[in-house]
């Protein structure tokens, strides 16, 4: 009730603004009070305006009023206040009861300087803008309506669908209802998007970095055939690099006809790296072509496993592979929450490491824990296939590589078996890899570096053990990635205690060439071609 009330005043605060119109308003109410004629005048306005703050401000019924109407508009409540009424109706009054024209010409010079004083020009900035054209709308959408109407006809492109800055697209569907756009307005009000495609270019626009890959993705996925960008933000030579055309444009935007189709992406992937900017590390991607296949990787904790299973949702509920690094709570908590009671979801296949024993784990690393990896020996997975360093599989045309699993070589190199026994894996598309760590470290660096060299080079990484404490500098300069993927929260990876090795790793991929992801910027995305 206290946040309720709370809320209500701090909307009212905000109402109120500089605060003297309301005083002007309750000064008109005490004139009206005092005054002898019309008692029942008198008795409507300080009523209804008693009722309207009992109301209002009580949390009870104000909480019950905002379920209804929604509490982010719930300050045009106070729109019902007779304010106007009031002190329109008073200062009828006033100059009725003056006595002489000069008294009264005088009263109403005064009462419209004292309500040009406490009160705000209506025809403003901030509310009015001046008119551009005769259809009073912004000529930057009149610009890029009649740029996409020209080129489409020279095109013949009958499905005009355009993605643009949020800003515009209320504009855009009054000037052309021919234009479709993946999102409206219910979406930037916090619905949800028809598609999950829609909703992600929904994300991509809102945020203040843009990644142009998986924008172009999703559009092709969505179907979308234009782009218009503020031109001072986006270099034409990059869209253009792209495959994308410039048709137009004006001092403000540049209009782009998006000429990737679905069939553009056909054997490439799309990787997902999901995490938590502030919480904890964990580990958990998705890779999806553009057919709807979608292969999962580990997945975090137990407590992620609601987030997951949306994740999973929104993009089909079919996994047709499901990696499970190893057995740690931060990797394989939520893949064993979930497929307890899996309820519609369908698992085609789950690949795991055939790791040591728990008490064989916790003898040879006695700070280690095992709760999680007991429940996981708990389940009945028929679809399970374990791994061994040297196998390889493939899934839906994407080709896996696997350099390490637990094994007899684990025992002899290393001192924490769950974490060195964890599956490092390349997965290969048409020409990109990347290569997945999981938590592998230093103890192992050397052995898989003089076993696989050239064979462990990859495009893009994911670090071992979230970045921290990992493998070595040698073995990560040997991948020659263009990009590096860190599971570590904002705090890890800015921690300057000397405890973690994350910003030591971070300077040396950043000095390698590599672009640096971590949870900062979640979800993070690249296109594996």
């Amino acid at each position: 009730m206290r946040e309720t009330l709370r809320a209500v005043m701090s909307m009212y605060d905000s109402y109120n603004g500089t605060g003297m119109q309301m005083a002007l308003f309750f000064a008109c109410l005490i004139y009206l009070m005092v005054q002898k004629k019309e008692k029942e005048k008198r008795y409507l306005f300080a009523g209804y305006t008693l009722l309207f703050f009992i109301i209002c401000f009580f949390p009870v019924t104000a909480k019950a009023i905002m379920a209804c109407i929604g509490e982010e508009v719930y300050w045009r409540m106070f729109w019902l206040l007779p304010t106007a009424a009031v002190t329109a109706y008073t200062a009828v009054q006033v100059l009725v009861q003056a006595e002489g024209k000069g008294k009264r010409y005088l009263l109403l010079a005064v009462l419209l300087a004292v309500a040009s004083l406490t009160g705000t020009n209506v025809y403003n900035g901030t509310v009015f803008d001046r008119k551009q054209n005769w259809y009073k709308l912004p000529q930057d959408t009149v610009d890029i309506c009649d740029i996409i109407e020209q080129d489409a006809a020279r095109n013949g492109i009958t499905e005009k669908k355009l993605i643009t800055v949020n800003d515009l697209i209320t504009t855009i569907r009054q000037y052309d209802a021919q234009i479709k756009m993946p999102y409206g307005n219910e979406v930037m009000k916090g619905n949800r998007a028809e598609t999950e495609n829609a909703s992600q270019i929904f994300r991509i626009m809102s945020g203040e970095e843009k990644n142009w890959d998986a924008l172009l993705w999703y559009a092709a996925m969505e179907g979308c055939s234009y782009f218009a960008y503020p031109a001072d933000e986006l270099t034409t030579d990059l869209l253009v690099s792209k495959d994308c055309s410039k048709v137009g444009g004006n001092a403000a935007y540049n209009v782009f006809r998006l000429d990737q189709k679905k069939s553009s992406y056909d054997g490439d992937w799309l990787i997902t790296q999901y995490g938590d900017k502030d919480g904890v590390q964990l580990m958990f991607y998705t890779m999806q072509d553009n057919q709807g296949h979608l292969i999962v990787v580990d997945g975090g904790w137990v407590t992620d496993a609601d987030y997951v299973r949306q994740v999973i949702k929104v993009l089909g509920n079919h996994v047709d592979a499901w990696v499970v690094t190893h057995p740690h709570r931060d990797h394989a908590g939520a893949f064993t929450e979930i497929y307890k009671k899996p309820g519609k979801m369908k698992i085609d296949k789950v690949y795991a490491v055939d790791m040591a024993s728990p008490e064989l784990c916790v003898k040879n690393a006695p700070w280690d824990e095992t709760e999680v990896y007991e429940e996981w020996l708990k389940l009945d997975i028929p679809q399970l296939q374990y791994v061994h360093a040297g196998d390889t599989f493939a899934v839906e045309g994407l080709a896996f590589e696997v350099f390490n699993a637990y094994d007899d070589y684990v025992d002899e190199l290393s001192n924490d078996l769950l974490n060195d026994g964890s599956m490092m894996f390349k997965v290969t598309a048409n020409k990109e890899s990347m290569l997945f760590c999981a938590d592998v470290g230093d103890d192992m660096s050397d052995y898989l570096l003089e076993t696989y060299r050239d064979a462990l080079k990859a495009d893009y990484i994911q670090m071992g053990h979230h970045g921290n404490g990992g493998l070595k500098s040698d073995f990560y300069k040997s991948i020659g990635a263009r990009a590096a993927f860190f599971d570590a929260p904002d705090w890890l990876m800015s921690d300057r205690s000397g405890r973690f090795t994350t910003m030591k790793n971070t300077y040396l991929m950043a000095k390698e060439g590599a672009v640096v992801y971590s949870y900062t910027t979640s979800p993070n995305q690249i296109i594996l071609r």
